[in-house]
């Protein structure tokens, strides 16, 4: 009678072989999904920040150019009563030039183009005519394109129309900027360069770069770019394109809309594909020896497991869902090995939870506002502290705001606090920084700031939301106090705690005021 071989596998080696194939598969589709879910989540969020960085640049080359040209039409009216007048002519041109770093130039030319004054005196342009007379043909407050200059410099040029006190036309007040030299425009862009691997540029509308990362890029003229084609065409998205030298970039841009520019801030696709494999690196690493634990474990108990290895056999398979913690808690433990190989497992579904759960950290932006939120404000401080970096704190609350929930209900309360943060984001620097720290709660920092200047900023502050007429609100008023923290000094959470005690002075004193510590 012939029998069959006797198999060579037994139970435990079969248990082994099987748990092997199972763990193998279960941990290449845990990869595979987290990396497709990680990919597309790191995609999207470097999409929105690249968005939300190009919008609070372009907000801020907004805000320059606005001021230039209100310090050019302050100019206009002063010049406009005594254009006949040179001395007059030339002293204002001087005050504009030397006021501060916004013009390399500034220039007064007649209805006809011809310049009547100058400054600086060096560039001897008294006498000379514009190159382009179309400010002249608008009469109009005006923000050029790029252009080479009569001295052959790469600048843009602001204008301001300039009437007599009848309402004659009669020329111009300009200023020029040089985008390859030290102005303020360059400084704030200076200030928003980025070190994660991304890149920010400005282009006017005829695709030349005003301002780039890389200085040796300025006054190029992009040739076919899609993203820069949609930061001049519309206010503000996200764009994932390759360039022209077929590099995949995400990208993030914003328009200003007084000069039509285009402001774009970019990283390239392989940024994230480097992040994703460190991350996956980290992870194999992570779990390699706990799996090496499970396996060992395994091989001693296989004779003793076959009832609920099935189950949890098919429990390891997903252990990138979110249930699978309480479907390995559901497999009965009636024996002690059972109920190891169960805590290997549960162990192993936490661990991976919480790497996931680790790339999934919160941007440091508030999300109703838009400004800072109290982590980033404690990274700054941090950075600020380690640097010795004076800074004066600025804390606000608004008086009387839980009215205005329990009146108008808390959509309007939210639309009142983004209100209160743009009014924040207009009366501050470029290097400020404003944080909505709670409810209703809010702290400017100002860096290398003096007291009495911080005193005036917080002032200007309260008197701008004083103002501000806000939708369905009205108006509402703030309390604020300001404290300085100088390097050598007092700690920064005494600082800031003597803000807040400064602000509550200021409520306990009636409100709607400015309290300073005492210098």
């Amino acid at each position: 009678m012939t029998t069959r071989p006797k198999p060579k596998l037994n139970l435990r080696i079969l248990i082994l072989i099987f748990v092997l194939l199972a763990a193998s598969v279960t941990l290449a589709n845990s990869f595979w999904v987290m990396f497709k879910t990680q990919k597309q989540e790191l995609i999207e969020n470097a999409l929105q920040v690249n968005k939300a960085y190009a919008s609070r640049i372009a907000k801020s080359v907004e805000q320059v150019l606005n001021s230039d040209l209100d310090k050019l039409k302050y100019g206009s009216v002063v010049i406009g009563k005594a254009f006949d007048d040179k001395h007059a002519l030339a002293g204002e041109t001087q005050r504009l030039f030397g006021q501060d770093a916004s013009f390399n130039s500034v220039l007064v030319a007649d209805s006809s183009g011809t310049i009547i004054a100058s400054a600086p005196e060096s560039f001897r342009l008294n006498g000379r005519v514009l190159q382009h007379k179309e400010p002249l043909n608008l009469r109009v407050p005006r923000i050029s394109n790029a252009f080479k200059s009569i001295a052959g410099n790469l600048v843009i040029f602001i204008t301001q129309p300039v009437f007599g006190t009848k309402g004659e036309y009669l020329g111009l007040i300009g200023g020029s900027v040089q985008l390859e030299q030290k102005n303020t425009l360059q400084a704030m862009m200076d200030t928003n360069v980025r070190k994660d691997g991304a890149n920010v540029y400005l282009v006017d509308s005829s695709r030349r770069v005003l301002y780039h990362s890389r200085p040796e890029q300025i006054g190029n003229i992009t040739g076919k770019n899609v993203i820069a084609d949609a930061a001049l065409s519309q206010d503000a998205g996200v764009l994932q394109a390759a360039q022209e030298n077929g590099v995949e970039m995400l990208a993030g841009f914003a328009r200003v809309p007084s000069s039509g520019w285009g402001v774009i801030s970019q990283q390239p696709l392989e940024n994230i594909h480097a992040v994703l494999r460190q991350t996956m690196l980290k992870v194999a690493q992570g779990i390699a020896p706990l799996a090496f634990f499970g396996i060992v474990l395994i091989w001693w108990l296989g004779a003793r497991i076959s009832a609920p290895l099935s189950r949890l056999a098919d429990c390891a398979k997903r252990l990138d869902t979110l249930d699978s913690y309480n479907l390995i808690s559901a497999v009965p433990a009636n024996y002690f090995e059972t109920w190891q190989i169960r805590r290997a497992l549960l162990l192993g579904a936490t661990l991976l939870q919480e790497k996931i759960g680790k790339l999934n950290l919160q941007a440091q932006t508030d999300a109703l506002t838009g400004l800072a939120n109290r982590r980033a404000m404690q990274d700054v401080l941090l950075r600020w502290q380690d640097a010795d970096r004076a800074f004066a704190v600025v804390s606000m609350d608004i008086d009387h705001f839980k009215r205005v929930n329990d009146t108008f209900g808390h959509g309007v309360g939210d639309q009142t606090l983004r209100a209160i943060a743009e009014l924040m984001q207009h009366n501050s620097r470029s290097n400020d920084l404003p944080c909505r720290v709670g409810g209703e709660e809010f702290v400017l920092l100002l860096p290398n700031s003096s007291l009495q200047a911080a005193t005036d900023v917080a002032e200007r502050l309260r008197a701008s939301i004083e103002a501000a007429e806000i939708v369905t609100v009205g108006h509402i008023t703030v309390s604020l106090g300001v404290a300085l923290w100088q390097p050598g000094g007092d700690s920064v959470s005494v600082v800031l705690e003597r803000a807040d005690k400064l602000l509550y002075q200021a409520k306990q004193d009636g409100r709607n005021r400015v309290v300073a510590q005492q210098p």
